[in-house]
């Protein structure tokens, strides 16, 4: 994120204006001191380390202030400049965000006078930084007491967070010395706000304590303020001192106090829930359609691509088609080309009550509710006091947030369903064929589970599955030319992960688990819907996930399996789980991907508009060619691999500025990419999973044998964050690690996790060789075998049984 956009946004909301004494003219009559390192902090400057809830000050729809919302900047005809597609822009996405990241780590600056650097010893001390979870004022508190004052200031210390690696977060210094860099190291509450405190115990390398800035001594005191904005955040930082000295801080000892207030996880994706539930209520439910077809087995869709001697057996698996119509809450681009989704993430059907209650505080008046959206809005429940949803154009941009939930459905898509089951009718459980909905990774399409068909049917599942958004049979053919512009499957994956517009990545995911829940929706209806040519027990539905499939699911099974009504939730539920090779932390493991991580840096460099950018797109256009010009057809591989020279060439040549400047900018866009995706994020659903009791297996290729390498797609664990890979994930879903079978003694369902020693990312769906992966053949098919047994063992017995049969593909 750019600090200098965030320092205009900052300085336009709080500068003096206007006649009067200041808070630049106190400041100045202040009496110098000794040179010290002190805590960067001067709002009216423009300065403030983020993240920092002061960006919520005047917020008009529960969104964080940036420049240009904040500025107000209008073109000739007085329309905002800000449009839908301006958020494409990472530097002010966060604009769009309801709160901060529930898990990135962050700098609080300083400024060092005289070669002073901080003591890294002393950054480390416990009670040097400390964080508190508070709660704040403002009329949508559900504490009376709270609801008295105003929003933004803190009302009631909760909790203190545990200092230390086995606590919540560690803290220390970067590597210039001149910040503190706060890293969490188990994931913040959603929708929770947090005072990050720093105290005196903090030193610099010349033994002094660190200072509080001018600007924060004034503050924290009853210094003469005049304009409303310096009175404001006067009495923001006070109540944040009040609520930690109450919690047992030193008053004296404090220099510095922050607080953020993160995201809300969920919002939006409970919201399609409900409208789901509403078209069960009015007999208009999801239905999976089963047009009359010829008989096909799955064999006849694998020849030539599994082994021969395999077809015998896949032939015992009936294989149809079926269709079902899923609302999309994705706007359809209008042109060809990555920029033209920039603006096609997800809407709210309706005003923000936030913002309505602000246009009726000035005077505005309500019209009377008519039929349509506004009547659909006003439907939904709000908190006592505050207005109903409306849908009368008082909030322009209807950010999706955790005050405005209710997406818009843009369209209806008639989604293609790949149907398996077993051939042997003789074999069927008088109540039907259990069912397993399968959903496959990135740049990957549906076509691609049907391997997994075979251990599946051969424990009894039927399955069904569906493309993501923009892959395999979903893609956006704009021209009907019959080639689709938008396919991850056979172009760009940015097409699904947009790094160009991280709002349209973050809601790709939210599409994708909303697609899941009305997929088991329609599942209920699929005997009826086929005319017998299926008979299946949509009572009992298991689920399966490889890559992004296991990365969406865990927010698919937290909203799927979340109370709602108990005459319905039967409907949703799904009884246990399989996620294989997936992980949380979408941005920083993207980044640390040996597949994919090359690209992501390289695109991030390439827009980035700084002199590196200037020096790396010049490289693209003349050097790279002789070095890459062999993968010019394929974006992702010619980025790639010019990035890979690119940087090699400025190791060779010793250029530290640039590659510093380089890791700086992709560190940046880091912060912004994660906070944007923070809502769809797993990690932000585990603790739900867990709380639900959803029996979940999940498989991780570890490596280790015979020079078999880590996943190279999603790392198990990554070196920017304790919760970015696939193991973190699994431990705050509850995950149990097991290497050898499991079996319950009471009759309870187990959740675990299983390293592999050996195998590659896609083990789970082919017994082939990958050979970047390192390792053998017949260990990688080893634990292809391995990992199919294991899943159908677990699911068969919904978490009772997990067997492990070759524990020599099992890492301890």
């Amino acid at each position: 994120m750019k600090k200098m956009l965030l320092s205009l946004a900052v300085s336009a909301a709080l500068a003096g204006c206007g006649g009067g004494e200041t808070l630049e003219d106190v400041k100045n009559d202040t009496t110098p001191v000794s040179p010290t390192i002190s805590v960067k902090f001067d709002p009216s400057g423009g300065v403030i380390s983020v993240p920092n809830d002061i960006l919520l000050s005047g917020t008009q729809d529960g969104t964080l202030n940036l420049p240009d919302e904040m500025l107000g900047m209008k073109d000739g005809e007085g329309n905002p400049l800000v449009t839908r597609a301006s958020y494409a822009n990472p530097s002010i996405v966060v604009g769009a965000l309801d709160g901060w990241s529930t898990q990135m780590p962050y700098v609080i600056d300083m400024t060092t006078p005289n070669g002073l650097t901080l003591d890294a010893q002393s950054v480390m001390t416990p009670g040097a930084v400390r964080i508190f979870e508070v709660e704040m004022g403002g009329p949508l508190q559900t504490d009376e007491q709270c609801a008295q004052l105003p929003s933004g200031i803190a009302c009631k210390f909760v909790a203190e967070l545990e200092f230390g690696p086995q606590g919540d977060f560690v803290a220390m210094t970067n590597g210039a010395g001149n910040g503190i860099v706060v890293v969490p190291v188990k994931p913040l509450k959603p929708s929770t706000t947090y005072i990050t405190v720093l105290t005196r115990t903090l030193k610099d390398s010349s033994g002094q304590s660190v200072d509080p800035s001018s600007t924060y001594s004034l503050l924290r005191q009853n210094a003469p303020l005049v304009t409303d904005a310096q009175k404001s955040l006067q009495a923001v930082i006070q109540s944040y001192e009040e609520a930690v000295t109450k919690a047992g801080v030193d008053g004296t000892e404090i220099i510095y106090t922050a607080a953020m207030t993160t995201q809300s996880a969920g919002a939006g994706l409970a919201a399609t829930k409900a409208l789901l539930a509403q078209s069960l209520a009015k007999n208009a439910p999801p239905v999976i359609a089963v047009p009359g077809q010829a008989p096909m087995t799955v064999a006849d869709a694998l020849e030539g691509k599994v082994p021969a001697a395999l077809l015998p057996a896949f032939q015992q698996i009936k294989l149809m088609r079926g269709v079902i119509q899923l609302p999309q809450y994705l706007a359809k681009p209008k042109t060809g080309g990555i920029e033209a989704l920039a603006d096609t993430y997800w809407q709210a059907l309706c005003d923000s009550p936030v913002t309505l209650g602000g246009y009726v505080a000035q005077g505005g008046q309500l019209p009377q509710v008519t039929e349509g959206d506004d009547k659909l809005c006003e439907s939904f429940p709000v908190p006592e006091g505050v207005p109903k949803f409306r849908s009368i154009g008082v909030d322009k941009q209807r950010f999706i947030t955790q005050y405005n939930p209710i997406p818009k459905q843009q369209w209806l898509a008639n989604v293609p369903v790949q149907i398996t089951f077993p051939a042997n009718d003789a074999a069927r459980p008088e109540s039907g064929w259990p069912v397993v909905i399968l959903q496959h990774g990135i740049t990957s399409k549906k076509e691609d589970m049907l391997g997994l068909t075979l251990s599946l049917t051969q424990a009894g599942f039927a399955t069904v599955a569906i493309d993501h958004p923009m892959h395999g049979e979903r893609g956006i053919d704009i021209d009907g030319d019959g080639n689709d512009e938008f396919n991850a499957s056979t172009g760009s994956v940015l097409s699904y992960m947009n790094l160009t517009s991280l709002l349209v990545a973050r809601d790709n995911l939210k599409q994708s688990a909303a697609d899941l829940m009305g997929l088991r929706l329609g599942l209920n209806f699929i005997n009826q819907a086929s005319g017998g040519q299926v008979n299946f027990n949509t009572q009992q539905v298991s689920y399966l996930g490889h890559s992004l499939g296991s990365v969406v699911g865990p927010s698919f099974l937290a909203q799927t399996n979340a109370p709602l009504n108990p005459a319905i939730d039967g409907f949703f539920k799904v009884e246990s789980a399989a996620l294989a090779s997936g992980g949380s932390g979408i941005a920083n493991f993207l980044i640390e991907s040996k597949s994919f991580g090359p690209f992501v840096q390289g695109s991030v460099l390439s827009s980035a508009g700084n002199l590196a950018s200037q020096a790396f797109n010049a490289y693209l256009q003349e050097g790279a060619v002789a070095d890459c010009g062999t993968f010019a057809a394929d974006q992702s591989k010619y980025i790639s691999c010019a990035y890979g020279t690119f940087r090699a060439n400025l190791e060779a040549a010793g250029d530290t500025a640039t590659l510093a400047l380089i890791d700086g900018t992709v560190t940046q866009f880091g912060f912004a990419a994660q906070t944007a995706l923070d809502s769809a994020d797993p990690l932000n659903y585990a603790a739900s999973v867990k709380v639900l009791q959803t029996p979940v297996y999940m498989s991780v290729v570890t490596g280790g044998v015979g020079g078999n390498a880590a996943d190279l797609v999603i790392p198990p664990t990554t070196e920017r964050s304790f919760l970015s890979g696939s193991l973190p994930l699994a431990g705050f879903m509850g995950l149990m690690p097991a290497s050898e079978t499991q079996m319950s003694q009471d009759g309870t369902p187990g959740s675990y996790v299983v390293k592999f020693s050996q195998g590659h990312h896609s083990s789970i769906l082919t017994t082939g060789f990958d050979e970047k992966a390192g390792g053998t053949a017949a260990g990688h098919a080893a634990a292809s075998i391995e990992m199919q047994t294991q899943v159908a063992s677990f699911l068969k017995s919904k978490g009772l049984v997990l067997q492990v049969s070759n524990p020599d593909v099992v890492a301890n």
